[in-house]
């Protein structure tokens, strides 16, 4: 039961922390967004490592919670760029089933035999992903009349539904990544998973600096992006801050409920994150979803219940 108290913490943290970095790449280059808010988080955590976190992990911890910081990282970077140019509800949605989806599907090729009712929530994953990815997507954009300020530059094609799948693995392969991890250095880990991201993210501005091209995601700052006045400048750097300290307190909980349910049941619980998402973009951004749509955002959720419910049947030794 704890375990699914953690899982169901990460996914709210997750949510909230995937809106608000979403918003700002409506307003802000995503690469900007996703470097400056894991920046800015990642001077709050280095403090908070030295002072509670006790001894730092060696071994093979270090470079393999790199890897899962950097995928991470990754996903949350396609993520964002999806919110930009797509559809929050299609991208959110798609990243969230595949998210569950595949390490469940992992656990069975180890030999974890599903039980009906998990099998059926596969199938219907499987559909769910095609009708959202698939569907046509008519919606007032950025710069257009009715358009919400934060509106979607709506250049992503089906509502952004590659970001949402591209996404998708890589957060399946950091949950299976991370999960792997045995380390009571819980902060230090947190840490350790920023420190990857916000290196690999530096290394990527210079590489591309270095011969002449904008990294992904780097698109020039339009005009009146960013306020001018010291108190709107203020908000702006907490909602780039809040957006991160929810990305890493998603991570901490993860980490607590895979140790607690392993990562299979854990990814399940964390994957309602995207409803979280969807509900702030319907009420804040005014989203909407067609029928079809809205019936493959739908069957996606009862996709992920049905995985989360239907319990394993025995597993093969």
């Amino acid at each position: 039961m704890i375990g699914a108290l953690f899982g169901v913490i990460a996914a709210f943290s997750w949510g909230g922390g995937d809106f608000l970095g979403g918003l700002a790449s409506r307003r802000l280059p995503t690469f900007l967004v996703v470097a400056a808010s894991q920046t800015a988080t990642l001077a709050l955590l280095i403090p908070t490592a030295l002072i509670i976190g006790g001894a730092p992990p060696t071994g093979a911890v270090l470079p393999t919670t790199a890897i899962a910081g950097i995928v991470g990282g990754t996903g949350v970077l396609l993520l964002y760029h999806g919110f930009a140019h797509g559809r929050i509800s299609i991208v959110a949605s798609i990243a969230g089933t595949l998210s569950a989806l595949i390490p469940v599907g992992v656990s069975i090729l180890q030999g974890e035999i599903p039980s009906l009712l998990r099998l059926v929530g596969f199938l219907a994953a499987i559909v769910a992903i095609i009708i959202v990815s698939t569907s046509s997507v008519e919606h007032a954009v950025a710069g257009e009349a009715g358009a919400h300020a934060d509106a979607s530059s709506g250049a992503a094609a089906r509502g952004g539904a590659f970001y949402g799948v591209a996404a998708g693995i890589c957060f399946a392969s950091f949950s299976l990544i991370f999960a792997s991890v045995e380390s009571d250095a819980i902060v230090w880990l947190i840490t350790i998973l920023r420190i990857a991201s916000v290196s690999a993210l530096a290394l990527v501005f210079v590489l591309a600096r270095l011969v002449g091209r904008r990294p992904p995601g780097d698109e020039p700052i339009r005009a009146g992006a960013i306020p001018t006045g010291l108190l709107p400048r203020l908000r702006l750097l907490l909602l780039l801050t809040v957006a991160g300290t929810c990305e890493t307190a998603g991570n901490l909980f993860f980490f607590l409920a895979s140790g607690e349910s392993g990562v299979a049941v854990a990814a399940v619980f964390t994957s309602v994150a995207p409803i979280t998402t969807v509900i702030f973009a319907a009420l804040l951004l005014g989203e909407r979803v067609n029928i079809r749509q809205g019936l493959g955002i739908a069957l996606a959720g009862v996709a992920t219940i049905a995985i989360a419910l239907g319990r394993v049947a025995y597993t093969n030794c």
